[in-house]
């Protein structure tokens, strides 16, 4: 004998509201034993789905999830007088060429994969998460999206789709055998990020990482034993660490002794000496830094050019630095608007002097009331492209009507020779 369909709807509706199923003529309030849908971590989608996946075109990754044309197979046995009812889904023969998951050609993301025989490994996101979710089922066509016949969700077929296993089925088939309006592509959204195992395991240090990838390692202050990839700081001689605590830093420095552990060593690159220089000078120099005081070994002058400054050294080691020429003298000045002035109007800044800058662009900054203005042609000015054009030596030309009270404030970095 079989469960008749009474006991079958009962059994089913009690296991989903989390109730047993004790008796046929106990409703669903009335049994008292609880009950539940056993699942497991490896199974259970362990990152966020996104609620607006994208499905512009085929083979891409929205978040954790990846939108795709599955071929629809018949299931054998799955017919009846009626038709053929269930049909199986499996990954695109071509998907590791095509897609850019990560994990693509490793099991179980390889080509021609049925979902339903990788007990939860593939799965669908189902339409629980969002209404963009729902799979789309075409008779007909190809791989290409969107080509064959779409089967509408109110098809008179009535058909139902297992995001869990990939497994279609309809209730009344468009015709007997291998009829033409049957299914031969679905598509819909597949999810590719971590279960649930592979998160906790990372976020408890269990050997996961979150991200699928086996091969990271852990940097740790001391030993755990409980991280299977873990390498501990070792500070060496000569350099100073600082654990701050519990969620602040740990910070290592040079020690100034290591100075003098690195006689007959060569610093390379870049390297800078603060302070003053006096006799001890030879002390730095015997560590071996080497090379002329003005260029670099391969003839390159590091001091620029037009500088003019001079390095020099005695023989007890002392360096001299002088310098002479170029410079630049920084003045502000600042002007309190006292009448109004139309845009295109040259306004006075009396106490500046754009020629001592050059006029150049680099040299001098406007702000009006302490907001930084931008320079341009007059042609940019006038067509209000830019905000100022320096109209003289003293005089300024405004895309904008400069109002009472407005505050004008000017930076000149004059250069000197």
């Amino acid at each position: 004998m079989a469960y008749d369909p009474k006991t079958q709807r009962l059994i089913s509706l009690k296991k989903l509201a989390g109730k047993a199923q004790t008796s046929n003529d106990k409703d669903l309030a009335n049994e008292g034993l609880p009950s539940g849908v056993t699942v497991t971590s490896e199974t259970v989608f362990g990152e966020t789905i996104t609620a607006s996946p994208s499905s512009t075109s085929l083979y891409t990754i929205t978040g954790k999830v990846e939108y795709l044309r599955f071929p629809a197979s018949f299931i054998a046995g799955s017919d009846t007088t009626n038709g053929r009812h269930g049909f199986e889904l499996k990954l695109p023969p071509d998907y590791e060429a095509n897609s850019s998951n990560g994990k693509k050609g490793t099991y179980p993301f390889i080509n021609g994969q049925s979902l339903n025989i990788t007990s939860g490994s593939l799965q669908l996101v189902p339409t629980s998460f969002a209404t963009s979710y729902e799979g789309k089922p075409f008779s007909g066509g190809t791989q290409t999206k969107g080509s064959g016949t779409q089967i509408p969700i109110l098809d008179a077929r009535d058909w139902y789709l297992d995001y869990f296993n990939g497994v279609y089925f309809q209730q009344d088939p468009p015709g007997t055998g291998d009829h033409s309006e049957n299914p031969d592509y679905l598509e819909a959204f597949l999810y590719i990020g971590d279960m649930l195992n592979v998160v906790v395991a990372a976020g408890g240090g269990g050997g996961g990482t979150g991200d699928g990838d086996p091969n990271a390692q852990y940097l740790v202050l001391s030993a755990t034993g409980s991280l299977s990839a873990e390498r501990v700081l070792n500070p060496q001689t000569g350099l100073i660490a600082v654990d701050s605590g519990a969620g602040n830093n740990y910070s290592i420095s040079l020690d100034n002794s290591v100075a003098a552990t690195l006689t007959g060593s060569q610093f390379s690159g870049n390297v800078g000496i603060t302070g003053s220089f006096g006799t001890e000078s030879t002390a730095l120099f015997n560590l071996g830094l080497s090379g002329s005081l003005t260029q670099l070994t391969d003839g390159t002058s590091y001091l620029k050019a037009g500088s003019n400054i001079t390095v020099a050294s005695a023989s007890n080691g002392a360096i001299t630095i002088t310098g002479t020429g170029a410079g630049e003298a920084r003045k502000k000045d600042a002007y309190f608007m006292s009448s109004e002035t139309v845009a295109g109007s040259s306004v006075s800044v009396s106490s500046s002097d754009f020629s001592t800058g050059n006029y150049n662009m680099n040299k001098i900054d406007i702000f009006l009331n302490g907001q930084l203005l931008h320079s341009g042609s007059l042609t940019q000015v006038s067509a209000a492209e830019r905000d100022y054009y320096i109209d003289s030596a003293s005089s300024l030309k405004f895309s904008f009507d400069v109002r009472i009270d407005d505050i004008l404030d000017v930076v000149v970095f004059a250069i000197s020779s």
